[in-house]
């Protein structure tokens, strides 16, 4: 990978007295942040270590420049396909802001011991950002790396590593490397040559399950529903909520009572070496599809999305707002599964992954 340290553009924490609403804006209001002084750029370059702290443990990942080049030579791989109306909406907003505000995640297999080295290190000394988020129980921290010897160890380190998986960000990767092949920019499409990147070594990384609600009421009644997935899979009443405990089982709330679905063995069974086969894909295939004849997943309003982290009752909700509503709880992708397909070129359904740590915009800039 070829990465590089950059200057990085930071906010002023004691301007900020509402660091929720503060960094929920920032994606549609960091040029008027910026112009006003709330913002202010480092003027050195350096390489920064970023450490998410929250409920369900620390996170912690090197912040860098990286060429867009190596997306283009699929050095960094994704896992989902971009869709080209988002890339419009992003790409007015990169070229009205002027800025990267939110690092590309990605996710890579470490070569050596860097990351460990760091650690033992790191929280002995005060960080160059530091903000909390009470409502999401999130402390945030930013180290910035200056050191040369150190600067010289990371970017080493990463120019040995042969391949990286965006976890979150692919339309804002995509939409640079457009901005950069674009001849009618001229010579500002320089300034798209890299990207914004957090890497997080995968065991610093978590993949959380990713689950639905869907409204079947103009599409059929919750008996006939009930009928047509016992076609491909085995059914079991639950005496209370719970979520998936195994690969391939699923749980879903209709009618007021909780089910354990287990996919027939026929639906999971591989037909080659190395194949992966995902839950999700097999409930868009059998049940958005073929059940309930939804083409667009992505795009369908009859379908809510609610990540792992988030309670059930927002699921359990929901699913009573619909007249007839449906919620599924989907057991979580591996990590070893996702790269494989990556790794393949293949793309995993829409609202696979939900991935920790949750990166937040506007932490951390970088001016275009």
């Amino acid at each position: 990978m070829n990465t590089y340290p950059f200057k990085a553009v930071f906010p002023k924490v004691d301007l900020i007295t509402s660091p929720e609403s503060f960094f929920a804006s920032i994606k549609y209001q960091y040029r008027e942040y910026r112009s006003s002084g709330v913002y202010s750029k480092n003027p050195e370059e350096a390489y920064y270590v970023y450490q998410i702290q929250s409920e369900f443990g620390k996170h912690t990942g090197f912040i860098c420049a990286t060429s867009v080049e190596d997306l283009n030579n699929k050095k960094i791989l994704p896992h989902e396909g971009t869709l080209a109306v988002k890339e419009q909406q992003m790409m007015h907003l990169l070229l009205k802001r002027k800025a990267l505000v939110k690092p590309v995640l990605l996710g890579y297999y470490p070569i050596d011991n860097l990351m460990e080295e760091v650690l033992e290190n790191i929280e002995k000394v005060e960080p160059t950002i530091k903000i909390k988020f009470d409502i999401a129980k999130e402390l945030h921290r930013l180290w910035m790396v200056q050191d040369r010897d150190l600067m010289k160890r990371i970017h080493d380190s990463f120019e040995k590593l042969e391949y990286a998986y965006i976890g979150d960000g692919h339309h804002r990767s995509t939409t640079v490397s457009l901005l950069n092949a674009s001849k009618d920019l001229g010579s500002d499409a320089e300034k798209y040559k890299n990207l914004l990147t957090a890497y997080f070594p995968f065991n610093q990384l978590n993949i959380w399950d990713y689950n639905r609600v869907v409204d079947i009421s103009d599409i059929m009644p919750s008996s006939r529903f009930m009928a047509e997935l016992s076609r491909f899979l085995k059914i079991k009443p639950l005496k209370k909520s719970r979520k998936p405990g195994t690969k391939h089982e699923m749980t879903m709330l209709a009618d007021g009572q909780w089910y354990s679905l287990m996919w027939k063995e026929k639906h999971t069974r591989k037909k080659q070496e190395g194949e992966v086969i995902l839950d999700s894909a097999l409930m868009d295939k059998h049940i958005f599809q073929k059940i309930l004849r939804i083409k667009d997943v992505r795009n369908d309003t009859r379908i809510k999305y609610y990540g792992g982290t988030e309670p059930m009752d927002r699921l359990i909700k929901q699913t009573g707002k619909f007249k007839c509503g449906v919620g599924f709880c989907i057991y979580p992708v591996a990590i070893r599964e996702l790269t494989t397909m990556a790794d393949n070129h293949l793309t995993l359904p829409p609202k696979s992954t939900w991935f920790l740590p949750r990166l937040k915009s506007g932490i951390i800039a970088k001016d275009l």
